[in-house]
């Protein structure tokens, strides 16, 4: 009995320290997962940036030229120069346009004479018929016209409007021989020199209001539902590729041509260092 007694003991004793000690935990492998993105309803739909290539153009240019045949006299302006409304860019001889200015006027001023003594001597005629000339209502219209040839006041007439249209015309001649800046602006494409000979309708300067510009582009049939009327544009000079603008579509024209491709106009918020002819790439915003 006393041994079993011991063995009860030592094997209690045994199963207790197994209990008290701890177990040490073998190396845990870690699984990294990327994070499932969550979708974010505030989130502006992306849209795919389209561009194309377009120019730079005038709104408004005027290209102007002499409609006389004379030396020019004068040129003011040289390619680049900045002008006002009314300023004077080049001239021409003024000699003959102011010749025959005043020989017109002499004309005018003979015609008139012989028109009132015509008028004088169709008062005579009429009398002679039995009419008092004051009350030409009362005369009658074959009266009227005899007394208005035998007395060559009908003659004379067309003469001072004869005389009249060729001041008219000569004046006007004088007029546009001097070359004015229709608008403020900058001048270019000067193509004349002082003391040359000047030709009829030829171009002999543009000036260009820059204080508007536009950009001029084409897009296929297929994007045109991009760039409606008011679409915001970011425009990139192929001249001056770090300095974009903003612009905005002002006008589509109405036409596909035969390259399936529509052409389209946006002005240009400014127009600070561009030129008219400017190559640049044209981003929808």
């Amino acid at each position: 009995m006393r041994r079993k007694a011991i063995l009860f003991i030592v094997a209690t004793m045994l199963m207790t320290g197994c209990v008290g000690r701890q177990s040490v935990p073998g190396p845990v492998e870690l699984t990294v997962n990327d994070p499932t993105p969550v979708p974010n309803e505030e989130q502006e739909t992306i849209k795919p940036q389209l561009s194309t290539m377009g120019k730079v153009v005038a709104v408004r240019f005027a290209d102007l030229s002499f409609e006389t045949v004379l030396p020019i006299a004068t040129v003011n302006v040289h390619n680049g120069q900045r002008v006002r409304r009314g300023q004077v860019l080049a001239e021409l001889d003024r000699f003959k346009l102011d010749n025959a200015v005043e020989q017109y006027r002499h004309q005018v001023e003979q015609a008139s004479q012989q028109v009132e003594q015509a008028s004088l001597l169709m008062q005579d005629v009429v009398i002679a018929q039995g009419y008092d000339p004051d009350y030409a209502d009362s005369v009658p219209e074959t009266v009227m016209h005899n007394a208005e040839v035998k007395s060559g006041y009908a003659l004379s007439q067309r003469t001072l409007d004869a005389a009249r249209s060729q001041l008219a015309a000569a004046e006007h001649a004088l007029t546009e021989g001097v070359l004015r800046a229709p608008f403020d602006g900058v001048v270019a494409n000067v193509s004349i020199q002082a003391h040359q000979l000047s030709q009829a309708g030829k171009t002999v300067c543009r000036v260009i209001d820059t204080s508007a510009l536009d950009v001029e582009f084409r897009v296929m049939e297929a994007d045109l539902a991009c760039f409606p009327i008011g679409a915001e544009l970011t425009v990139i000079p192929v001249a001056a590729k770090g300095t974009p603008y903003d612009a905005v579509v002002s006008e589509i024209n109405p036409v596909v041509d035969v390259q399936g491709a529509v052409t389209i106009r946006a002005r240009l918020s400014t127009a600070d260092g561009l030129f008219e002819g400017m190559n640049a790439e044209v981003l929808l915003k």
